[in-house]
């Protein structure tokens, strides 16, 4: 409750101050004063095309991450367990890791084309890789003793994996979603500036084509809202399933 308290009151404060710096000190063009930025979401909202922009940025960016959660779990128990599949598709993988995804955007686009398989595509690269090597580190750290019990009892390879292995990598796997949620909404905003016609990446680059600063800081809101919204919703899965964990506890 006091925690709440205080990050309302330090939420309102820099509003505050936003409000009379911008009022005072700025024209609009250059920085519009939150009340006016307020003001154009609910228009934008109410005349629909904020939510039009935000369906089609939605859908590319829980594609994206779910192909990438997809992948990047199995893949990641695999090279965590098996050293020879490390040392081979592993060895891949950390060959692609250094590649920034933004570098890749061109040549997706040749690949891939402007569509939608494209943007996929570059956000499921960008958020693979923090998954994939989360998981990986949570197998490699697995207590030896709790599988060494587990094979003494006459428990196979895929007991082993399913009531050892899966429990004991959830810490990992959930930061690794949350690192990702937020590199997902980066690719996001990055693939939506080229060639996109839809989404909120295009709604903020054709605000700025015109000057539209009320409707550039409403899109960079809302960006941030779906931010913050995205670590809430992992958080609140990882505190459901990980109930065993005291800090997780209510």
């Amino acid at each position: 409750m006091v925690r709440s308290l205080r990050t309302s009151a330090t939420l309102a404060v820099l509003l505050l101050t936003w409000e009379v710096v911008a009022r005072l000190f700025f024209p609009v063009y250059i920085l519009p004063p939150p009340s006016l930025v307020a003001q154009t979401l609910l228009s934008l909202t109410l005349d629909g095309t904020l939510w039009q922009n935000l369906r089609v940025s939605l859908v590319r960016v829980f594609a994206g991450y779910f192909v990438a959660t997809a992948l990047a779990i199995p893949l990641g128990i695999a090279a965590g367990w098996w050293k020879a599949f490390d040392h081979t598709i592993g060895s891949v993988l950390e060959l692609l890791r250094p590649l920034p995804a933004l570098a890749l955007i061109p040549l997706a686009i040749v690949w891939l084309g402007f569509g939608e398989v494209s943007k996929i595509a570059l956000i499921a690269y960008a958020s693979f890789f923090s998954i994939y090597l989360n998981t990986r580190a949570g197998v490699q750290n697995v207590d030896p003793l709790h599988v060494k019990v587990m094979l003494v009892y006459g428990n196979g390879t895929r007991d082993v994996l399913t009531k050892v292995v899966i429990y004991s990598i959830l810490p990992y796997v959930f930061t690794g979603l949350r690192y990702s949620a937020a590199v997902a909404l980066i690719l996001l905003v990055a693939v939506e500036l080229v060639g996109a016609q839809s989404g909120l990446g295009f709604f903020l680059v054709q605000a700025q084509s015109f000057l539209q600063m009320p409707q550039m800081f409403a899109a960079i809101v809302v960006f941030g809202v779906l931010g913050f919204c995205a670590n809430f919703l992992v958080a609140g899965i990882e505190h459901r399933v990980i109930r065993w964990r005291p800090e997780s506890r209510p």
